[in-house]
């Protein structure tokens, strides 16, 4: 656990109220006060009420629309049975956890039924998604790698194979940062759109041999290359930190999910 990570008792004792949560995540949401989502009107008066099952609903009304509302319209948490304090926990549960976490454990640890944890689950995945058009590309070295995932290969070796998903990879080696993908192919068109949206042009890339990289010296990258039939490391030129990333990445699908569908891996 990093140093300035909180433990899960500190979450849990910081977060073990709903009123805790709701002032926390309406401090997030709207830091220079609230606002409709309907009018963005500041005028707003708060009030609480009993929904069908008797649980207190915490709710905002805009004086000038007279529209209602909660802190949690149009976010993952909207419409859902399960109180905040259950989504923080599993929010800090997914987002500390190297190797990722089931559904069956948020299950366990919440106390909640399975396809409660399964659809909780998805709904954090899609949320902590970035979304390609805004993201900070990397820059400096970045490493570059490919691999597959998916049901047991008969007899075939290398890339390329029936059954499996290509996934790529970069890793900016200075900072840590990490972006993976799950691709249709691994051609040097669809690696070209991965690489141009997510690095700057002038980085160093460094990659395998594999010939769907060799467009990167004509198109404004420096690019290494390390030949793995002679060597994994020619001075600091490797791929050696995002195929760590793999290493771990695999563990988890292994030791955690045991296996993962194509239509889900990009969660």
């Amino acid at each position: 656990m990093s140093a300035n990570q909180p433990s899960i008792i500190e979450i849990f004792e910081r977060f073990n109220t709903e009123e805790k949560c709701i002032a926390h995540f309406e401090r997030i949401r709207w830091p220079e006060g609230v606002e409709c989502p309907k009018c963005q009107g500041k005028r707003i008066s708060q009030f609480q009420a009993k929904g069908k099952t008797g649980k207190v609903r915490y709710l905002y009304e805009c004086m000038g629309c007279s529209y209602q509302f909660s802190v949690t319209v149009g976010t993952i948490f909207h419409d859902s049975h399960l109180s905040l304090t259950k989504w923080f926990l599993a929010i800090y549960m997914i987002c500390s956890a190297k190797k990722g976490v089931s559904a069956k454990q948020l299950e366990r640890e919440l106390q909640i039924n399975y396809k409660t944890a399964w659809y909780m689950a998805h709904r954090i995945r899609l949320a902590m998604q970035e979304d390609e058009e805004f993201c900070e590309k990397f820059s400096g070295i970045v490493e570059v790698d490919e691999t597959y995932v998916g049901g047991k290969r008969s007899g075939k070796r290398g890339r390329g194979s029936a059954n499996k998903v290509p996934v790529i990879g970069m890793k900016e080696r200075t900072s840590g940062k990490v972006r993976l993908k799950a691709l249709r192919d691994v051609s040097s068109t669809t690696l070209k759109r991965f690489i141009k949206g997510g690095v700057e042009i002038g980085a160093e890339v460094h990659t395998d041999e594999f010939p769907s990289y060799l467009w990167l010296d004509s198109s404004g990258f420096t690019h290494k290359a390390v030949k793995h039939a002679e060597t994994y490391v020619d001075g600091n030129v490797h791929t050696n930190g995002v195929e760590n990333v793999w290493s771990l990445f695999k563990r988890g699908i292994v030791g955690v999910y045991h296996k993962v569908s194509a239509k889900y891996l990009p969660l």
